[in-house]
Protein backbone atom coordinates (compact mmCIF):
# COMPACT_ATOMS: atom_id res chain seq x y z
CA UNK A 1 0.00 0.00 0.00
CA UNK A 2 1.76 3.34 -0.77
CA UNK A 3 1.21 5.75 2.33
CA UNK A 4 1.90 9.13 2.84
CA UNK A 5 2.21 10.17 6.63
CA UNK A 6 1.90 14.03 7.03
CA UNK A 7 4.24 15.12 9.81
CA UNK A 8 6.43 11.47 10.42
CA UNK A 9 9.55 13.20 12.14
CA UNK A 10 8.79 13.68 15.63
CA UNK A 11 7.38 10.82 18.03
CA UNK A 12 4.50 9.02 17.04
CA UNK A 13 5.84 9.68 13.43
CA UNK A 14 8.92 7.36 13.42
CA UNK A 15 7.30 4.57 15.35
CA UNK A 16 4.14 4.70 12.74
CA UNK A 17 6.92 4.89 9.99
CA UNK A 18 8.48 1.71 11.06
CA UNK A 19 5.05 -0.25 11.90
CA UNK A 20 3.92 0.68 8.31
CA UNK A 21 7.24 -0.59 6.74
CA UNK A 22 7.16 -3.88 8.50
CA UNK A 23 3.71 -4.36 6.66
CA UNK A 24 5.05 -4.02 3.50
CA UNK A 25 3.58 -0.26 2.97
CA UNK A 26 5.66 2.08 0.93
CA UNK A 27 5.95 5.00 2.84
CA UNK A 28 6.44 8.81 2.39
CA UNK A 29 6.15 11.59 4.96
CA UNK A 30 5.62 14.88 4.15
CA UNK A 31 6.69 17.67 6.51
CA UNK A 32 8.26 21.23 6.46
CA UNK A 33 11.60 19.64 7.02
CA UNK A 34 12.61 21.64 10.55
CA UNK A 35 12.42 18.65 12.40
CA UNK A 36 15.56 16.24 12.01
CA UNK A 37 15.13 12.83 12.32
CA UNK A 38 16.73 10.08 11.27
CA UNK A 39 14.03 7.61 9.03
CA UNK A 40 15.05 4.79 7.36
CA UNK A 41 16.43 5.00 3.33
CA UNK A 42 13.47 3.57 1.63
CA UNK A 43 10.85 6.54 2.96
CA UNK A 44 10.25 9.29 0.61
CA UNK A 45 10.76 12.94 1.97
CA UNK A 46 8.41 15.48 0.84
CA UNK A 47 8.34 19.25 1.90
CA UNK A 48 5.49 21.86 2.48
CA UNK A 49 4.09 23.85 4.94
CA UNK A 50 0.80 22.90 6.46
CA UNK A 51 -0.16 26.61 6.77
CA UNK A 52 0.80 27.30 3.14
CA UNK A 53 -1.58 25.77 0.58
CA UNK A 54 0.65 26.39 -2.32
CA UNK A 55 3.37 24.52 -1.12
CA UNK A 56 1.02 21.61 -0.57
CA UNK A 57 0.33 21.99 -3.63
CA UNK A 58 3.01 22.13 -5.57
CA UNK A 59 4.70 19.42 -3.06
CA UNK A 60 1.84 16.88 -4.00
CA UNK A 61 1.39 17.89 -7.39
CA UNK A 62 0.76 14.78 -9.61
CA UNK A 63 1.21 12.32 -6.92
CA UNK A 64 -1.41 9.95 -5.46
CA UNK A 65 -1.44 7.63 -2.60
CA UNK A 66 -3.60 4.35 -1.30
CA UNK A 67 -3.71 6.07 2.15
CA UNK A 68 -2.76 9.70 3.79
CA UNK A 69 -2.34 9.51 7.46
CA UNK A 70 -2.52 12.74 9.07
CA UNK A 71 -0.34 13.15 12.45
CA UNK A 72 0.33 17.17 11.85
CA UNK A 73 -3.49 18.73 11.13
CA UNK A 74 -4.46 20.85 14.35
CA UNK A 75 -7.33 22.97 12.12
CA UNK A 76 -9.46 22.64 9.89
CA UNK A 77 -7.66 25.00 7.33
CA UNK A 78 -4.41 22.77 7.60
CA UNK A 79 -6.83 19.51 6.97
CA UNK A 80 -9.12 21.81 3.89
CA UNK A 81 -5.19 22.46 2.47
CA UNK A 82 -4.34 18.54 2.57
CA UNK A 83 -7.74 17.44 1.09
CA UNK A 84 -7.49 20.21 -1.97
CA UNK A 85 -3.69 19.81 -2.73
CA UNK A 86 -4.79 15.81 -3.02
CA UNK A 87 -8.26 15.63 -4.19
CA UNK A 88 -8.98 12.59 -6.02
CA UNK A 89 -6.07 11.14 -5.43
CA UNK A 90 -6.44 9.44 -1.90
CA UNK A 91 -8.32 6.22 -1.34
CA UNK A 92 -8.21 6.35 2.60
CA UNK A 93 -7.76 9.72 5.18
CA UNK A 94 -6.70 8.76 8.46
CA UNK A 95 -6.84 11.81 10.98
CA UNK A 96 -4.99 12.03 14.11
CA UNK A 97 -7.57 14.02 16.48
CA UNK A 98 -7.62 13.81 20.24
CA UNK A 99 -9.84 13.06 23.36
CA UNK A 100 -9.87 16.57 23.54
CA UNK A 101 -12.45 16.65 21.72
CA UNK A 102 -15.04 15.51 23.83
CA UNK A 103 -17.00 17.51 26.11
CA UNK A 104 -16.96 15.45 29.18
CA UNK A 105 -18.95 13.52 31.26
CA UNK A 106 -19.55 12.06 34.99
CA UNK A 107 -20.22 8.11 33.54
CA UNK A 108 -16.99 6.37 32.32
CA UNK A 109 -15.45 5.29 30.16
CA UNK A 110 -16.70 7.96 27.80
CA UNK A 111 -17.21 6.02 23.86
CA UNK A 112 -16.83 7.09 20.91
CA UNK A 113 -20.66 8.36 20.19
CA UNK A 114 -20.31 10.56 23.40
CA UNK A 115 -20.93 14.14 23.16
CA UNK A 116 -18.11 16.24 21.93
CA UNK A 117 -17.37 19.68 22.34
CA UNK A 118 -20.20 22.38 21.14
CA UNK A 119 -17.73 25.37 20.93
CA UNK A 120 -13.88 26.54 22.06
CA UNK A 121 -15.03 27.57 25.79
CA UNK A 122 -13.71 23.87 26.24
CA UNK A 123 -10.40 25.08 25.05
CA UNK A 124 -9.10 25.99 21.21
CA UNK A 125 -7.39 22.92 20.65
CA UNK A 126 -10.06 20.48 21.43
CA UNK A 127 -12.25 22.47 19.53
CA UNK A 128 -10.02 23.15 16.24
CA UNK A 129 -9.60 19.19 16.37
CA UNK A 130 -13.79 18.92 16.37
CA UNK A 131 -14.00 21.64 13.61
CA UNK A 132 -11.21 19.99 11.52
CA UNK A 133 -13.30 15.83 12.29
CA UNK A 134 -16.10 17.83 10.78
CA UNK A 135 -14.61 19.47 7.64
CA UNK A 136 -13.11 15.96 7.40
CA UNK A 137 -16.85 14.38 7.26
CA UNK A 138 -18.54 17.21 4.92
CA UNK A 139 -15.63 16.09 2.66
CA UNK A 140 -15.77 12.82 2.62
CA UNK A 141 -19.99 12.88 2.13
CA UNK A 142 -18.99 14.97 -0.98
CA UNK A 143 -16.72 13.51 -2.87
CA UNK A 144 -16.75 9.66 -1.45
CA UNK A 145 -13.39 9.35 0.15
CA UNK A 146 -13.03 7.18 2.82
CA UNK A 147 -11.83 8.65 6.03
CA UNK A 148 -10.89 7.52 9.98
CA UNK A 149 -10.78 9.32 12.92
CA UNK A 150 -8.39 8.38 15.57
CA UNK A 151 -8.72 10.18 19.30
CA UNK A 152 -5.47 9.44 21.39
CA UNK A 153 -5.35 10.39 24.94
CA UNK A 154 -2.09 10.98 26.50
CA UNK A 155 0.89 9.56 24.39
CA UNK A 156 3.83 7.87 26.09
CA UNK A 157 6.55 5.98 25.44
CA UNK A 158 10.25 5.74 23.89
CA UNK A 159 10.93 9.24 21.78
CA UNK A 160 8.22 11.48 23.56
CA UNK A 161 9.04 14.58 22.38
CA UNK A 162 7.08 16.20 24.96
CA UNK A 163 9.67 16.13 27.61
CA UNK A 164 7.92 17.52 30.79
CA UNK A 165 5.80 14.45 30.63
CA UNK A 166 7.64 11.30 31.90
CA UNK A 167 11.22 12.17 30.92
CA UNK A 168 10.98 15.45 33.06
CA UNK A 169 9.65 12.84 35.82
CA UNK A 170 12.67 10.18 35.38
CA UNK A 171 14.98 13.27 35.76
CA UNK A 172 13.44 14.05 38.98
CA UNK A 173 13.52 10.25 40.24
CA UNK A 174 17.01 10.05 38.92
CA UNK A 175 18.26 13.28 41.26
CA UNK A 176 16.22 12.00 44.11
CA UNK A 177 14.09 15.05 43.66
CA UNK A 178 10.63 15.00 45.45
CA UNK A 179 7.54 14.21 42.95
CA UNK A 180 4.81 17.15 43.45
CA UNK A 181 1.34 15.57 42.71
CA UNK A 182 -2.05 17.52 43.07
CA UNK A 183 -5.14 16.46 44.19
CA UNK A 184 -4.00 14.14 46.33
CA UNK A 185 -2.86 11.64 42.98
CA UNK A 186 -6.91 10.56 42.70
CA UNK A 187 -7.99 11.99 39.31
CA UNK A 188 -7.42 8.55 36.91
CA UNK A 189 -6.08 9.07 33.26
CA UNK A 190 -5.89 7.16 30.04
CA UNK A 191 -2.56 7.02 28.70
CA UNK A 192 -1.47 4.70 25.32
CA UNK A 193 2.07 3.96 24.49
CA UNK A 194 3.25 5.30 21.25
CA UNK A 195 3.55 1.59 19.33
CA UNK A 196 0.28 1.05 20.64
CA UNK A 197 -0.82 3.96 18.93
CA UNK A 198 1.13 3.01 15.87
CA UNK A 199 -0.69 -0.74 15.44
CA UNK A 200 -4.23 1.15 15.82
CA UNK A 201 -3.53 3.34 12.90
CA UNK A 202 -1.99 0.70 11.23
CA UNK A 203 -4.88 -1.82 11.83
CA UNK A 204 -7.48 0.52 10.78
CA UNK A 205 -5.72 1.13 6.97
CA UNK A 206 -7.44 -1.64 3.99
CA UNK A 207 -10.13 -1.85 6.24
CA UNK A 208 -13.92 -0.77 5.53
CA UNK A 209 -15.38 -1.32 9.22
CA UNK A 210 -12.99 1.76 10.04
CA UNK A 211 -14.56 3.88 6.98
CA UNK A 212 -16.23 6.48 8.14
CA UNK A 213 -15.43 5.53 11.98
CA UNK A 214 -13.98 7.17 15.21
CA UNK A 215 -11.68 5.53 17.35
CA UNK A 216 -10.64 6.17 21.08
CA UNK A 217 -6.66 5.65 20.97
CA UNK A 218 -5.95 4.18 24.32
CA UNK A 219 -3.94 1.63 26.35
CA UNK A 220 -5.56 -1.21 27.90
CA UNK A 221 -5.59 -0.21 31.63
CA UNK A 222 -6.44 2.64 33.96
CA UNK A 223 -3.76 4.75 36.25
CA UNK A 224 -4.01 7.54 38.66
CA UNK A 225 -1.53 10.01 39.32
CA UNK A 226 -0.24 8.46 42.08
CA UNK A 227 0.11 4.96 40.58
CA UNK A 228 0.98 6.93 36.95
CA UNK A 229 4.31 8.46 40.00
CA UNK A 230 4.75 5.03 41.76
CA UNK A 231 5.01 2.85 38.35
CA UNK A 232 7.96 5.67 36.59
CA UNK A 233 9.58 5.27 40.32
CA UNK A 234 9.51 1.54 39.98
CA UNK A 235 10.67 1.57 37.14
CA UNK A 236 13.81 3.89 37.84
CA UNK A 237 14.43 1.90 40.77
CA UNK A 238 13.74 4.53 43.74
CA UNK A 239 11.48 4.82 46.58
CA UNK A 240 9.81 7.85 45.20
CA UNK A 241 8.95 11.32 47.54
CA UNK A 242 5.39 11.86 46.80
CA UNK A 243 4.45 15.37 48.02
CA UNK A 244 0.63 16.09 48.32
CA UNK A 245 0.22 19.66 47.35
CA UNK A 246 -2.37 21.51 48.62
CA UNK A 247 -5.72 22.60 46.73
CA UNK A 248 -4.53 26.16 46.74
CA UNK A 249 -1.40 25.90 45.34
CA UNK A 250 -2.45 23.75 42.63
CA UNK A 251 -2.27 26.54 40.24
CA UNK A 252 1.40 27.34 40.28
CA UNK A 253 2.09 24.16 38.80
CA UNK A 254 1.38 25.57 35.65
CA UNK A 255 3.35 23.42 34.06
CA UNK A 256 2.06 20.17 35.45
CA UNK A 257 1.57 18.00 32.32
CA UNK A 258 -1.39 15.71 33.29
CA UNK A 259 -5.19 16.00 34.01
CA UNK A 260 -6.04 17.33 37.43
CA UNK A 261 -9.94 18.64 37.43
CA UNK A 262 -11.56 15.33 36.75
CA UNK A 263 -10.95 11.74 35.87
CA UNK A 264 -10.45 10.80 31.88
CA UNK A 265 -11.62 7.19 30.96
CA UNK A 266 -11.85 5.79 27.26
CA UNK A 267 -13.03 2.72 25.73
CA UNK A 268 -11.25 0.69 22.84
CA UNK A 269 -14.12 -1.92 22.47
CA UNK A 270 -14.77 -0.52 19.16
CA UNK A 271 -11.25 -0.61 17.76
CA UNK A 272 -11.38 -3.91 19.05
CA UNK A 273 -14.52 -5.15 17.46
CA UNK A 274 -13.76 -3.56 14.12
CA UNK A 275 -9.95 -3.73 13.80
CA UNK A 276 -8.59 -6.63 16.30
CA UNK A 277 -6.72 -3.95 18.19
CA UNK A 278 -4.58 -6.11 21.10
CA UNK A 279 -2.27 -3.51 22.86
CA UNK A 280 0.26 -4.48 23.62
CA UNK A 281 1.38 -2.11 26.92
CA UNK A 282 -0.50 -2.00 30.38
CA UNK A 283 1.31 1.04 32.50
CA UNK A 284 4.20 -0.93 34.14
CA UNK A 285 5.31 -2.36 30.92
CA UNK A 286 4.73 1.01 29.14
CA UNK A 287 6.75 3.44 31.42
CA UNK A 288 9.97 0.14 31.66
CA UNK A 289 10.16 0.66 27.45
CA UNK A 290 9.67 4.03 27.74
CA UNK A 291 12.35 4.55 30.93
CA UNK A 292 14.90 2.10 28.68
CA UNK A 293 14.75 4.42 26.12
CA UNK A 294 15.14 7.59 28.40
CA UNK A 295 18.10 5.63 29.99
CA UNK A 296 19.98 5.14 26.74
CA UNK A 297 18.95 8.39 24.91
CA UNK A 298 18.96 11.20 27.46
CA UNK A 299 20.21 10.15 30.72
CA UNK A 300 23.38 11.55 32.29
CA UNK A 301 22.94 14.50 29.86
CA UNK A 302 19.01 15.66 30.20
CA UNK A 303 17.91 18.58 32.76
CA UNK A 304 14.98 20.08 34.14
CA UNK A 305 14.42 23.36 35.13
CA UNK A 306 12.64 23.25 38.66
CA UNK A 307 11.94 26.39 39.37
CA UNK A 308 8.23 25.99 39.73
CA UNK A 309 8.93 22.54 42.59
CA UNK A 310 10.79 24.64 44.68
CA UNK A 311 8.62 27.99 44.79
CA UNK A 312 6.07 25.70 45.72
CA UNK A 313 7.55 23.69 47.88
CA UNK A 314 9.20 26.84 49.79
CA UNK A 315 5.76 27.93 49.88
CA UNK A 316 4.50 24.89 51.39
CA UNK A 317 7.80 24.68 54.00
CA UNK A 318 6.94 28.47 55.22
CA UNK A 319 3.05 26.82 56.28
CA UNK A 320 5.05 24.12 58.09
CA UNK A 321 3.45 21.65 55.77
CA UNK A 322 6.83 19.93 54.83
Amino acid sequence: MKTLILGGTRFIGPVLVKELLARGHEVAVLNRGLTEATLPAEVQRLCADRNDPASMREALAGRSFDAVLDLSGYTADQVQAALEALAGRVGHYLFTSSTAVYYGSAIYPIREHDRLMPDERGGSYGWNKVRAERLLAHWSQNTGMPFTVIRPAYVYGPGNSNLGREPSYFYRQEQRRPLLLPTRGIPLAHLVHVQDLAQLFAQCLGNPRSYGQAYNGVGPDYASLRGWFQSMAEAVGVEPTIVNVPDDLTPMMRSFPYQTRRCVLYSFDKAVRDLDYRPRYDTRAGIADSYAWYKQALSGTFTWDLTEDEAILAEMRKRELL
